[in-house]
């Protein structure tokens, strides 16, 4: 499991990795999911997927909603396949649900109810949070209250099931089927944050704003679940005559460093982790390779060979 924060080079060791030793890399990026959502998400383009074989990228409408119980699903359903293919691969991506949802002991839960999804999400969300405070305070604490999605579908359980979302995961104690081994890129914080910015200075020069204007007039409403997209919704704003495009571009940096940090500070919390520095993505790439190599028993001679 190759992870780390947003804009730290995760796909770009792993294509390096992948092209050297022959192996498929399964997307664990909650925003790459989306079809259409191209530039914004920093998703590999046609030319590098058909030199490697990517996973559970670009595959999901855009108004449809994906959970992180369905990545689990689909990952291990792969994971499986390739198994039994004798094909080696590697897991990339930062998003801390998926990672939580497949490598976590996580439990059955009723199918969404679109009627009932339909008359919560009617409702405010402090309204929906305050609710889910009375009924399951363990799940609203681990909730932000402006997250819509996890409150409505923690609220929606309770009122399938009878049970609070707490109670069923309590009593569902399952095992977890895998154990990752973790490696997670790191770099000093300041030189993460100039990246993050840099990045999306060029997102915005690629047509970031062009792929906007015709997300929008193939007809996605802005309410979809990938416009929430860090970038996607400031520059939406900008769009719409709400804030100046200065604005827009620096509220979008800003929230990116913020989820950074928020992607390090769980990464930090887990455990049996090896964590590479990156000063450059070609040291970068030595080191997780020589971690690779042991992990996996290749000697310098199959290192040369796969090289050839």
């Amino acid at each position: 499991m190759l992870t780390g924060p947003t804009g730290v080079g995760k796909t770009e060791v792993a294509v390096e990795l992948a092209q050297r030793y022959d192996l498929d890399i399964i997307s664990a990026d909650s925003r790459q999911i989306y079809r259409y959502f191209d530039i914004g998400t920093a998703k590999p383009d046609r030319r590098l997927r058909r030199q490697v074989k990517f996973y559970l990228i670009d595959f999901v409408e855009p108004d449809h909603t994906y959970s992180a119980a369905q990545f689990a699903r689909d990952a291990l359903e792969i994971i499986n396949r390739l198994t039994r293919e004798g094909r080696k691969f590697i897991i990339v991506g930062g998003s801390n649900f998926y990672l939580r949802a497949l490598f976590n002991p996580f439990f059955k839960v009723p199918p969404t109810d679109f009627m009932l999804r339909k008359n919560l999400m009617a409702q405010s969300s402090q309204e929906l949070y305050r609710r889910l405070q009375t009924i399951d305070p363990i799940r609203a604490a681990q909730i932000h209250p402006n997250d819509r999605q996890r409150i409505v579908r923690a609220l929606e359980i309770y009122e399938l099931t009878g049970k609070t979302f707490t109670q069923l995961r309590a009593e569902q104690n399952t095992q977890p089927l895998l154990q990752p081994f973790y490696v997670v890129l790191s770099m000093p914080k300041y030189q993460l944050y100039q990246r993050i910015n840099q990045r999306f200075d060029q997102m915005v020069k690629n047509g970031l704003i062009d792929e906007i204007k015709q997300l929008r007039s193939r007809g996605w409403n802005v309410d979809c679940p990938a416009f929430q997209s860090y970038g996607y919704r400031e520059l939406l704003l900008y769009l719409e005559g709400k804030i100046d495009l200065e604005t827009a571009v620096q509220l979008a940096k800003k929230r990116t460093r913020d989820f950074a940090r928020r992607q390090l500070t769980w990464l930090r919390s887990l455990s049996d982790v090896f964590w590479v520095e990156v000063l450059n993505l070609s040291e970068a790439f030595r080191k997780v390779e020589f971690i690779f190599r042991y992990k996996y028993n290749i000697n310098q001679e199959s290192c040369e060979r796969s090289a050839k």
